[in-house]
């Protein structure tokens, strides 16, 4: 009877463990929907590192600049919309410096999508360009990943005139 218990326990442990592996991964951080960073231009520079134990530490993050990072800007559709599905407006890559401009843009809300080869990793954000009486003078978009504590990177800030 002992024996029994035993195998069947041994069982258990072992679908469990499968069911878990198989799970898929959950992201415990959730971004706002719905919220648009806005601006009255769209250029400004790319930066972000993977610093482990530090990356809580933004100024830090800050300083490593993510070049040829990849830009797309999409049309805004809604929030359930996959990218593939909405309409391409432009593209543009991050220089040496991680510097980029988007140049002239519409009045209107878009969907940010920064690419990252060199870490094999994509972030993205809704931006709503429009017309301000505080004029953005430039953005940083740090693409760093975020700690479990959903810190550490995701940021896009604004920097006005």
């Amino acid at each position: 009877m002992q024996g029994m218990k035993h195998a069947f326990n041994t069982r258990v442990l072992v679908i469990a463990l499968v069911l878990l592996g198989l799970a898929p991964q959950a992201n415990p951080c959730s971004w706002a929907i719905g919220y648009f960073h806005q601006v009255t231009q769209l250029r400004g520079g790319v930066v972000g590192a993977k610093l482990g134990i530090l990356q809580n530490i933004g100024w830090l993050r800050q300083l490593f600049a993510r070049k040829h990072a990849k830009l797309s800007l999409y049309s805004y559709s809604g929030p359930n919309e996959r990218w593939s599905e909405r309409p391409l407006v432009k593209t543009t890559e991050t220089n040496n410096d991680g510097n980029f401009d988007f140049g002239a843009l519409d009045n209107r809300h878009y969907n940010l999508v920064i690419e990252d080869t060199d870490w094999g990793s994509s972030d993205s954000f809704d931006v709503e360009v429009k017309h301000m009486e505080q004029r953005t003078e430039s953005v940083v978009i740090d693409v760093s990943p975020f700690t479990p504590d959903c810190k550490g990177g995701h940021e896009f800030i604004v920097k006005t005139k």
